[in-house]
């Protein structure tokens, strides 16, 4: 067992020989502590507010490992604590389960709550989102009145949240049409006012079920955020360009990372960053060089091949990883792996919700992998790929093997994996000395 490398047995052992372990440990934190959570992307989220905290000099203790349970807080706060057992940092930023969020929210106590979307992810875990975004809210409502509330304007779920509470709220968005569309994805899961139940009309999507709305039955309405991306550029799966706009002022700036996700993570972390006293100039510069977490958007290369692995879970993130990674003229080479485990959902019935008709003319090479590979190889067929030409290796080394194989020199070879399977594929490239574990990445 390795301690600080993503275990969250120090944090159990210590929860369990103090039920107020973690209340006191945050207490200690001069300026207490950030909570991150939502379905796509808090990952990415907080280990940029993390960054951009780190460069203002506020030094955060922060779960990096992405263990967001209340044993990996703990854990966090034991590997990021000096010898006499106080935090080593200045302020807590803690990526936290959706599910988590009140029982984080109760021992923690946050000065800043930041909720970036609310997709349908798990259900076997999670339930309707209706339900989670309302434990949620009533969690967030319990706080003290001086948390600061940052939400997605273009989630309707998310900022419905937002509604009636004693806090500050802050919300931001997206305020371009030119990535827009006019009909919804499958993947567009709420739709409904969230105030009288009644449909939401849209003016456009953008991301799954977010982008402008309103409720032509009670007037509900997208909030305006204080904090947005404007003339957006994509530059396939190497960047982002945007003009990002602020009170007072606005820049023009390049996102090392790619897809509209990604865009709206940016704007999730400045805006926590500049509630939290981050400067515009800091969080520019730590934008532009940020480097995603690992297996995000994980560039390495391997026999002479470029690999860059982009992990997708869920209907609406596959959908805008495909739509990003089919943005650019030519053909890919692609290993798809999806697994079922505990930490994915046992329930994969969402890959028939993801648009995988995209990737129509637009592949060479394809390798289903994982523990459903047979199941993604089935979905692939029903979405008119069947004349690829297509490898189902379950087993993932030998997936990563073949796929590599078939990449020709020079190449890049495109991984699109579930969780744990990204996670496998990781352990897998570190074991060869492609990648630094994921414990020892700073």
């Amino acid at each position: 067992m390795r301690f600080g490398g993503g275990s969250t047995l120090p944090g159990r052992v210590a929860r369990k020989l103090s039920s107020h372990f973690v209340p006191d440990m945050v207490q200690s934190l001069p300026l207490g502590c950030a909570l991150v959570t939502g379905t796509n992307g808090k990952t990415t989220t907080a280990t940029l507010l993390a960054e951009l905290l780190d460069r203002a000099g506020m030094t955060p203790v922060h779960n990096r490992t992405g263990a967001n349970l209340m044993a990996g807080i703990a854990s966090a706060l034991i590997r990021e604590s000096d010898l006499r057992g106080r935090p080593a940092g200045l302020i807590g930023v803690f990526e936290v389960d959706e599910a988590a969020l009140p029982s984080a929210a109760a021992e923690t106590s946050p000065r800043l709550v930041l909720v970036n979307n609310l997709f349908r992810d798990q259900l076997d875990r999670y339930g309707e989102l209706d339900t989670l975004a309302a434990k949620m809210k009533k969690a967030i409502a319990a706080m003290d009145r001086s948390t600061i509330v940052v939400l997605n304007a273009d989630d309707p779920l998310v900022a419905s949240i937002g509604d009636g509470l004693e806090q500050r709220v802050l919300y931001y968005g997206i305020g371009e049409t030119r990535q827009a569309n006019r009909t919804a994805q499958h993947a567009a899961d709420s739709i409904h006012c969230a105030s009288c139940g009644a449909p939401l009309t849209y003016e456009y999507y953008l991301f799954g079920h977010m982008g402008r709305y309103s409720c032509d039955n009670c007037g509900w309405s997208r909030p305006e955020p204080i904090v947005s991306a404007d003339d957006i550029e994509m530059s396939g799966m190497e960047s982002t360009l945007c003009t990002l706009k602020y009170p007072g002022g606005g820049n023009r700036i390049r996102i090392p990372l790619p897809g509209l996700y990604n865009v709206y993570n940016v704007l999730a972390a400045t805006t926590a960053g500049f509630a939290l006293n981050v400067s515009i100039e800091t969080a520019m510069s730590g934008i532009e060089g940020f480097k995603a977490a690992f297996g995000r958007v994980e560039r390495v290369e391997a026999d002479g091949r470029q690999v860059l692995m982009v992990l997708a879970k869920n209907p609406a993130g596959c959908n805008e990883v495909i739509r990003t990674l089919t943005s650019e003229p030519g053909r890919r080479d692609v290993l798809l792996a999806l697994n079922d485990n505990i930490a994915d959902g046992r329930d994969v019935s969402w890959i028939w919700d993801v648009d995988f008709e995209m990737l129509n003319g637009k592949l060479d090479k394809v390798v289903c992998s994982g523990v459903r590979a047979w199941d993604m190889a089935l979905r692939l067929k029903y979405a008119g790929l069947e004349e690829l030409t297509l490898t189902v290796e379950p087993e993932l080394e030998s997936a990563l093997d073949g796929a590599l194989a078939l990449t020709s020199p020079g190449q890049t070879l495109h991984i699109v994996p579930t969780y744990t399977a990204m996670l496998d594929l990781r352990k897998i490239m570190s074991e060869r000395g492609l990648v630094t574990p994921f414990w020892e990445d700073r």
